[in-house]
């Protein structure tokens, strides 16, 4: 593992700015957080958990797939070399989990091409980020365990900064750190962990519904009450970091000429599964609920990724 200065931190972007396209917390005019390209002025440490969806830099929410110009069809694989500074590791989790999912019985090479180009950086959380955080429940943090390229431990007026991987190492590579006793590491970003992980509360909550679900024991009545309180607007299947649905249109764009674009879409829309036929598997807004609860809640598994 590596240490650093965290007042060198800035130059350390600035560097990695020269060779990827850097995303990393950004103060808004507003006071707002965001993520948005690097900028040595704007850039703040002090953030939490942000909007942005590290998905999209995999799986943007429109992209075209295929042009045509006079009749001939082209494929559009684009893919720019990008370094995502500061994502939490629950947002690296969401990133693997829709990694896998399009890639798990055909290779998307839309997203597989993007993979490629992208290294990712987790900031590990020294606590829950909001109210809300149940990341030890699902064992997707507070620490990476899997997947990032490179992970910063914040020690105070320090980083440490462990490598995951071949990428990781390449852009460690552009700026000089000191190496720190590998023991020692260990021991101070294992106390790093169990600290973090402590100030977490386990959301037992959850776990109940996963068994219920699990174990088909789930009152069908929560569907139909969820239902009538669902006004479709899809905003829930937009902000998750695991949601991977989407369509597929055709449009001109002049004469001879038009696109295949494919944007995010959501299986609590009514039209989601509904067949040419006419005839809709999940008619009501009820069972598309239970659909959705189960894929996110049964179906998850973050071990095994």
């Amino acid at each position: 593992m590596k240490t650093m200065a965290k007042g060198e931190l800035t130059s350390l972007l600035k560097r990695w700015a020269g060779e990827y396209r850097v995303l990393a917390p950004t103060r808004g005019s507003g006071g707002d957080r965001l993520f948005d390209t690097f900028d040595a002025a704007s850039f703040t440490l002090d953030y939490r958990k942000t909007p942005f969806l590290p998905k999209t830099a995999l799986f943007p929410q429109s992209e075209v797939i295929f042009s045509v110009e006079e009749g001939e069809y082209r494929e559009v694989i684009a893919a720019e070399k990008t370094l995502l500074f500061g994502i939490r590791p629950c947002d690296m989790m969401g990133l693997l989990q829709s990694a896998s999912f399009m890639t798990r019985n055909q290779r998307d090479p839309y997203c597989a091409a993007k993979r490629d180009a992208v290294t990712t950086v987790v900031m590990a959380c020294p606590g829950p980020q909001n109210e809300t955080c149940f990341c030890t429940t699902m064992q997707s943090g507070p620490v990476a365990l899997k997947g990032f390229d490179l992970q910063f431990f914040d020690m105070g007026d320090f980083f440490i900064v462990d490598s995951g991987s071949a990428k990781g190492e390449t852009a460690l590579s552009l700026f000089p750190m000191a190496d720190l006793d590998g023991h020692l590491a260990r021991e101070r970003v294992e106390a790093f962990r169990q600290r973090s992980a402590g100030a977490v509360a386990r959301a037992d909550h959850v776990v109940a519904a996963m068994n219920r679900l699990r174990n088909r024991t789930a009152d069908e009545g929560v569907w139909e009450r969820f239902g009538l309180k669902c006004i479709q607007c899809g905003g829930c299947a937009f902000v998750c970091p695991t949601c991977t649905c989407f369509n597929v249109c055709d449009q001109p764009t002049g004469l001879g000429q038009g696109i295949r674009e494919r944007s995010w879409d959501a299986c609590l829309f009514g039209g989601f599964t509904r067949e040419a036929s006419g005839h809709n598997p999940r008619a009501s807004q009820a069972l598309r609920l239970k659909r959705r609860h189960e894929h996110k809640l049964l179906d998850y598994n973050g071990t095994d990724i």
